[in-house]
């Protein structure tokens, strides 16, 4: 079987004499402490996203074979590449894809009861939160970090300061209750804001990658805003349904 393009490379860096991987290692790991917290980077192999391989049940292999629920090709094409027992960075770098794009599909599968495992919880928090699926509340409950309760709390809290004229985001006051450690929702949001990059690795050169801290710091800020914006909505979405529903009592009664 063909090896993929992330097992050639990385075979490729293993044949490197120790002092140059010695060298890589710790100019990696000085970089990484800076943006992820030692959660993800004492992470388990089981409970890291990037490199969990699906396997297919069944029902997965038959709508493959079959293909008669029509679904969109990139679909088709993960499922073809869980058969080849592939890692989900495998299957991002050998199709050009952004991890994005993969937790897309992976959650849709998942969804749809085509793997045969069952998925850890971990792998699924951040699947659904980096394809977008899940809110930085959610992903901390489904990850086992906050209770329902927890972020009840915390919801109950920004609604008494937004009532006295003030703002918080949500995110804030997690961490501000000990919910949450600051560094882990950085983290989270440094983890989905970088799986929207595309990757295209060519085996005989060491990729350049270049990162802006300003620009992340921004964007990191704007997905805080987005989340608030969000619960907003949702919010006014409550007070019309109220407002609309008494004026139908009020219009039945007289």
């Amino acid at each position: 079987m063909t090896k993929s393009l992330f097992i050639d490379y990385m075979e490729k860096m293993f044949s490197y004499p120790l002092w140059i991987k010695q060298t890589i290692f710790l100019n990696l790991s000085n970089d990484l402490t800076k943006y992820l917290s030692n959660e993800f980077l004492d992470v388990k192999e089981g409970d890291l996203f990037h490199i969990y391989r699906p396997k297919l049940s069944e029902h997965g292999q038959n709508e493959l074979f079959t293909k008669e629920s029509g679904y969109d090709e990139l679909i088709y094409t993960f499922l073809n590449c869980c058969t080849k027992n592939m890692s989900l960075i495998e299957i991002a770098i050998d199709n050009n894809l952004t991890m994005e794009e993969v937790a897309k599909a992976f959650t849709f599968c998942k969804t749809s009861k085509f793997f045969s495992d069952e998925v850890p919880n971990l792998i699924s928090a951040i699947a659904g939160f980096i394809a977008g699926i899940y809110k930085t509340g959610e992903y901390f409950i489904r990850a086992g970090k906050m209770t329902i309760e927890q972020l009840d709390e915390v919801l109950n809290k920004q609604q008494e300061i937004n009532a006295s004229g003030q703002h918080v985001f949500i995110a804030e006051l997690m961490v501000q209750l000990g919910f949450v450690k600051e560094v882990d929702v950085k983290s989270i949001i440094f983890m989905k804001e970088e799986a929207g990059k595309r990757f295209s690795l060519n085996p005989s050169e060491m990729p350049n990658i270049t990162f802006n801290q300003e620009e992340y710091d921004m964007k990191v800020e704007y997905t805080k805003l987005k989340e608030e914006n969000e619960i907003l909505r949702q919010k006014m979405d409550a007070i019309l349904t109220y407002i609309k529903d008494h004026k139908t009592e009020d219009v039945k009664e007289s």
